[in-house]
């Protein structure tokens, strides 16, 4: 059986710090959100999720770059686990690397400039419309997907920049111990803002919350032009309703 994420808490830390060969000031275990997880909390049958699953790999096999793009949007380009480490002066995903119980520094897979990394933290509803358990919370990470390999996140990605947006948004599930609360406060801070909601890479609106209500101009422009890259809007209505969020 593998090591618990409070477990895993316990040695980020030191194990991100060999990986980075920098002072760490916070690590904790992070955990996707999958979509089926995210489609069970909706109400969603057994039947259905496993059709979904299956139409996704279909798709990914017929089209890979399309099913790629899709994956990217999912999962940010990052693994199911992985320890995410904060320095001084950047974020960085690390491979979790477990043998025999205990963790050995292993790879970063990733790093972004902490100055520009965005995340926001859930709680409540955004906790129980994602399926997580009791004794864990959302971390919505916004990745940067400029230097991805797919073309067509390439595409969204510098549409989603000239709409203002830092990233795509991927949740990720994380403990409630002091090792996470850690890694919130020096990602977020005091003030953690409402994350979107993405269901297979799609904005959904949370319950009892009016469209646009709420909301910053940011958090507006990134889902219309996550709308836009994933061709429900056209060009010409993209631009509409960004000159109506710009100059409102």
């Amino acid at each position: 059986m593998g090591l618990s994420a409070e477990q895993v808490n316990e040695q980020a830390a030191s194990i991100a710090s060999s990986a980075l060969n920098d002072s760490v000031v916070a690590a904790a275990h992070c955990e996707q959100v999958t979509q089926d997880q995210q489609l069970e909390a909706f109400g969603v049958g057994g039947g259905t999720r496993m059709a979904a699953k299956f139409g996704k790999k279909l798709g990914g096999a017929v089209m890979p770059s399309v099913g790629g793009m899709a994956k990217g949007m999912e999962t940010g380009g990052l693994p199911k686990n992985f320890i995410l480490a904060v320095t001084a002066d950047q974020v960085a995903a690390v491979e979790e690397n477990e043998k025999k119980g205990t963790l050995e520094p292993g790879k970063v897979i990733k790093s972004w400039d902490r100055a520009t990394f965005r995340a926001n933290v859930g709680g409540g509803a955004l906790d129980a419309a994602s399926g997580t358990p009791d004794d864990r919370q959302v971390l919505t990470l916004y990745i940067p997907m400029g230097d991805s390999k797919n073309k067509y996140l390439k595409a969204g990605a510098n549409i989603a920049a000239q709409a203002g947006s830092s990233g795509q948004p991927v949740r990720f599930q994380i403990a409630k111990d002091e090792a996470s609360e850690q890694l919130v406060k020096e990602l977020v801070g005091d003030n953690p803002g409402m994350p979107n909601i993405q269901i297979g890479g799609m904005p959904m609106q949370m319950p009892g919350q009016a469209a646009g209500g709420g909301e910053d101009s940011t958090a507006q422009l990134e889902k219309l032009a996550q709308l836009h890259a994933s061709g429900a809007l056209t060009d010409a209505e993209f631009e509409a309703q960004k000159s109506k969020i710009i100059g409102s």
